[in-house]
């Protein structure tokens, strides 16, 4: 449901542009494998994702879709979608728990994770010309599904929330070259849960239409007993996009 809904957003966004001539519209999208490090638990010990399930690289997809106008009062807006997976397997050198589960150690076992974010952001631009600064909330809906299987049986965990966060962007544009750089954060503490994402970028916007764009992206997500389960994860990596403006 939610790939279609943002597909929609993404289909419907060039007309809309088209209509109204203070109005911008962009998207992108790419596919990119991430590292992936940390620990997640439920209900026992933490379980190291790389040295005990064999996790060491999440394939990512992103599509992103926004918005932007002239209006001063109106926020700009963003829809982004995330979704990280993952699976691997590793001979136990420990014993390890998970939701009341146990492994042995020698035993093998294989670990998947499957994370799905989806973002809301509104922000505004009290700066825009050749340095745009952004600055506004994101609410995330976070749905991650966990699981550990060994010799004939398996354990599994999910987490949803939705955290509020903070949207800090900037933008510096290079004159007559299309060229430009920039980053943005959103983050938030509280619960004793942090969900925090940095991105820096490189790319260029032709004058017709299509754009490129290079960068490094990292995700952080602590999670204090969240649906029973408690990670420590990151997941980044450099990655290259496609995108649109018109």
């Amino acid at each position: 449901m939610k790939r279609l809904m943002l597909g929609a957003l993404v289909l419907g966004a060039p007309p809309l542009a088209q209509a109204a001539p203070l109005v911008d519209a962009y998207f992108g999208a790419y596919t990119w494998d991430a590292e992936i490090s940390g620990d997640i638990a439920s209900g026992g010990g933490n379980i190291d994702v790389e040295h005990d399930l064999g996790l060491d690289e999440s394939r990512e997809n992103v599509l992103f879709v926004g918005v932007e106008h002239a209006i001063p009062l109106i926020p700009n807006a963003r829809i982004r979608h995330m979704e990280f997976s993952e699976g691997g397997s590793h001979t136990l050198g420990r014993g390890i728990s998970f939701n009341g589960q146990d492994f042995l150690a020698g035993e093998e076992v294989s670990g998947d994770l499957d994370l799905e974010l989806l973002d809301g952001t509104l922000y505004w631009s009290p700066l825009n010309n050749v340095v745009k600064l952004d600055l506004g909330v994101t609410v995330r809906r976070m749905e991650a599904d966990f699981k550990v299987s060994g010799l004939g049986r398996s354990a599994s965990e999910s987490a949803n929330k939705t955290f509020p966060m903070g949207y800090l962007a900037a933008r510096v544009n290079l004159p007559l070259t299309g060229l430009y750089v920039g980053g943005e954060v959103n983050a938030i503490t509280y619960d004793g849960s942090d969900m925090r994402d940095y991105t820096a970028r490189v790319g260029w916007q032709s004058d017709f239409l299509l754009g490129v764009e290079a960068g490094y992206s990292r995700l952080e997500v602590e999670l204090d007993d969240v649906s029973g389960v408690d990670t420590d994860l990151e997941i980044g990596g450099p990655y290259l996009a496609a995108t649109l403006r018109f």
